[in-house]
């Protein structure tokens, strides 16, 4: 949540800032020219451009995809009339910097700190608490486990939870579903999977695996999976994506060969963040058929 006050603050302070060096230049006209008008700062930004800034901050909280629908409503909105056009040429200034400082807030905000990874008991220890590979913004931190197979068994999992800033918006609703769909879209998901891809290269003997050879597919599925536990006292629906993880080096499809998959669960918390399982299990897993959606790992996950 403090994550989210600060990147909001930022925001208000990105148009306090244009309303001040825009006043600075109105005291200056006003000594040039030695007249005596009263400064209106309401109308730096054009009829209703105060109120619709000061409104989006607002919506940043609520609508899903936040700032990426708010934006593009805004501009459309904005030139629609005649009257919307002149207003554009006669305070292009100021809206030009309202949206610099703005979205230079936006990239700062995203930067800030955020909470530890979920990480349950009954896991013991991360095998790593970093990820070299994964982009330097937003912020984030992730937790790796390596839960070996039993003897003679092919019941590997490589376990990644990520804690991760939300850039596009502040609120829960739709918080989740809006992330892994464009992480999905921009390919986000494929650098932080490098470094599971180089333990399970590790731990696999019958095939190789090229961390820059593997492409993640997504298997068509119910979007969310509701997880019970009367013990842990847990009936949520989740969010979540599976993939096909499938190793290009292999064969000659240019598509690959499916050496695994991935699934993906993500929930929200007020202020930007996302908590998001990853759980990759090769080809052979048993519970690719008998348990898809990891309800253990995932259920203890939740009670972290």
């Amino acid at each position: 949540m403090l994550g989210g006050i600060i990147y909001s603050a930022g925001l208000v302070v990105a148009i306090i800032a244009v309303i001040f060096l825009q006043y600075r230049e109105f005291v200056k006209k006003q000594e040039k020219e030695e007249t005596s008008t009263i400064f209106n700062y309401r109308e730096v930004f054009g009829p209703m451009g105060l109120e619709f800034l000061g409104l989006s901050i607002i919506l940043i909280w609520i609508i899903p995809y936040g700032v990426l629908v708010i934006a593009p409503l805004g501009l459309i909105l904005s030139v629609l009339s005649p009257a919307g056009r002149i207003t554009w040429v006669q305070t292009k200034v100021p809206r030009a910097m309202v949206c610099v400082f703005m979205i230079s807030m936006i990239m700062l905000g995203s930067l800030s700190p955020v909470s530890q990874p979920k990480s349950p008991d009954s896991w013991g220890d991360p095998l790593l608490t970093e990820n070299p590979n994964a982009p330097i913004w937003p912020a984030s931190q992730q937790y790796t486990w390596l839960m070996t197979p039993s003897t003679g068994e092919l019941d590997l999992e490589i376990i990644q939870s990520i804690s991760i800033r939300t850039p596009h918006q502040l609120g829960i609703y739709g918080s989740a579903s809006s992330s892994l769909n464009l992480a999905s879209l921009m390919g986000l998901e494929q650098s932080r999977l490098h470094q599971a891809i180089e333990l399970l290269d590790d731990e696999l003997s019958f095939v190789r695996l090229n961390p820059e050879e593997i492409a993640l597919t997504p298997i068509p599925n119910q979007e969310t999976h509701r997880y019970v536990s009367s013990t842990l006292g847990i009936d949520e629906n989740i969010v979540i994506r599976q993939y096909e993880l499938r190793a290009l080096s292999i064969g000659s499809n240019e598509e690959g060969v499916k050496v695994g998959e991935v699934l993906c669960a993500a929930t929200s918390t007020w202020g930007g963040e996302l908590q998001i399982l990853v759980i990759i299990r090769p080809l052979g897993h048993p519970d690719l058929t008998t348990n898809r959606y990891a309800e253990e790992l995932v259920l203890d996950w939740l009670s972290a």
